[in-house]
């Protein structure tokens, strides 16, 4: 009896943790305003992974801690259940004799049969409602391993992605970063990052058409990432379609005035930089 209680009490503070847990990285998630990571900045990845290990050896240490301090509280509460069921069997054998005396039921034997039916059925709804709370909690612990499965492949593919981005940072051909690009594209094919930097490297390679189908399958994901319009301006620029390039050019400063220090490196924009237009953009950011 007392293993079943224990076991019971570990499920529960498991999945109280887990859930403390996962709360923990939606908030984190929800709050983001930026992308989750840079693909050349790998301190900031590897900084992410380390966090990560060390909240999730808290999460151990804090859950054995919280198995110490519970196991006491568990048995006192076991002892009294234990008391209490056994003074509440002995009130009803008192309370059911004298109500059979009190009636008129003479037979002792009849008596003892009538007092065994009542706690066998009173014993049997016990049993019956802890099985049945038994299996939620089985189905539970079921569901919560099957979570903690699905996170450890999601770790297992953000660290493949991670060495790919790595890798693509090494690379100096645009060939060479395409295939590369495929790759994090074949693991996960709405990698909006993934999609906007094989547009730049497709564009490098004179494939201004490829690249601009490329920014329009990025912009379909997330309809507000900078880097998509401003990799899409370039291609119109490329194009010759300034008026499209100068309306992706805003957006993508409106997003992130970063890309105003970037276009003068760009060589895409020498002949759009020059645009009346362009230039008010600029200086209206300068002054902002």
């Amino acid at each position: 009896m007392r293993k079943v209680f224990l076991l019971l009490f570990v499920i529960v503070s498991v999945t109280f943790a887990t859930t403390i847990k996962e709360e923990k990285v939606q908030d984190r998630i929800n709050n983001l305003e930026k992308p989750l990571y840079n693909p050349f900045v790998e301190n900031y990845i590897l900084h992410e992974i380390k966090q990560l290990r060390e909240e999730n050896r808290n999460l151990k240490v804090e859950l054995h801690e919280t198995l110490a301090k519970k196991e006491i509280t568990m048995s006192n509460n076991v002892v009294n259940y234990a008391t209490s069921t056994i003074n509440n069997m002995f009130y009803i054998i008192a309370a059911a004799t004298s109500l059979l005396v009190i009636v008129g039921w003479t037979s002792i034997k009849d008596t003892n049969e009538k007092v065994k039916n009542m706690i066998d059925e009173k014993t049997s709804k016990i049993i019956e409602e802890y099985e049945e709370r038994l299996l939620n909690f089985e189905r539970d612990l079921e569901n919560r391993s099957k979570q903690v499965k699905r996170n450890q492949h999601e770790i297992e593919v953000t660290n493949t992605i991670h060495s790919l981005w790595l890798r693509s940072s090494q690379e100096s051909t645009p060939a060479g970063k395409v295939e590369i690009y495929d790759e994090i594209l074949n693991i996960r094919p709405d990698e909006v990052e993934a999609l906007t930097y094989k547009a730049d490297a497709v564009l490098d390679m004179g494939e201004a058409n490829w690249a601009l189908n490329l920014t329009n399958q990025a912009l379909e994901i997330d309809n507000s990432y900078a880097n998509a319009y401003y990799q899409r301006s370039k291609i119109y620029a490329v194009l010759g379609q300034e008026e499209n390039a100068i309306l992706d050019l805003e957006k993508a400063i409106d997003l992130n005035e970063q890309y105003v220090e970037e276009i003068e490196n760009d060589e895409e924009f020498e002949t759009l930089i020059s645009n009346k237009k362009v230039q008010e953009i600029l200086k209206l950011k300068a002054t902002v």
